[in-house]
């Protein structure tokens, strides 16, 4: 019996192999043409499978767009929350969560330019989690520091001050820098919560590139 159940194991790690296989070409392609202009056979030659075999691991678009969300964010840069609520003063925090923001926006922006999430009912779904979940983050932000007001409010005005669609717009289409944009959605995160900032927004160590 040791030897079956030792074959079986390595069967289940070659088939998670190939699995993930299957998402990391997915999402390579997705990045540079979108999900809908992606074919089962584009990711199946990618990844040196057959259509079949990624047919068998993605029966439905919905499940493919998930494992490669899921590949994609396990290599995205992760939140620092300790970092966020633990800091002394709001802008302090509100500065931890801008970096914090723009680095996930850097990361994803090669799948988000291509707004497609109104046309596939799973991204829709990743795309609101992550809303919400920035929402509460927002509002945690908040309670922490003691700010009065509707917090629900605030941290929806938060959020959407923080959204990719504002950062990509400023960068990509007005092509500001993106220490500049990061400075002014500090100070409008502030004027959102009736705060001025204490002195001007410090630039993280290393900046990003325009």
């Amino acid at each position: 019996m040791a030897p079956r159940t030792y074959n079986n194991a390595t069967r289940r790690q070659q088939q998670a192999e190939l699995k993930a296989r299957i998402a990391t070409a997915a999402a390579a392609l997705h990045a540079r043409q979108g999900v809908l202009a992606t074919s089962y056979a584009a990711i199946a030659e990618r990844a040196g499978v057959s259509a079949p075999t990624v047919y068998k691991h993605y029966p439905a678009l919905d499940q493919l767009v998930r494992g490669c969300s899921a590949h994609v964010a396990s290599l995205a840069p992760p939140i620092p929350v300790e970092a966020i609520l633990g800091a002394s003063s709001l802008q302090q925090s509100l500065e931890h969560l801008v970096d914090a923001m723009v680095a996930l926006h850097a990361h994803f922006e090669p799948w988000a330019v291509w707004r497609e999430q109104g046309r596939i009912p799973a991204l829709a779904q990743l795309y609101a989690s992550n809303r919400q979940r920035v929402a509460r983050l927002c509002a945690a932000v908040l309670e922490r520091h003691g700010v009065r007001g509707n917090r629900r409010e605030l941290a929806a005005v938060m959020e959407s001050l923080l959204h990719f669609e504002l950062w990509h717009r400023l960068t990509r289409v007005h092509k500001l820098p993106r220490a500049a944009v990061r400075d002014r959605l500090i100070q409008l995160l502030l004027a959102a919560v009736g705060q001025q900032p204490v002195l001007s927004a410090s630039r993280p160590s290393k900046r990003s590139k325009p």
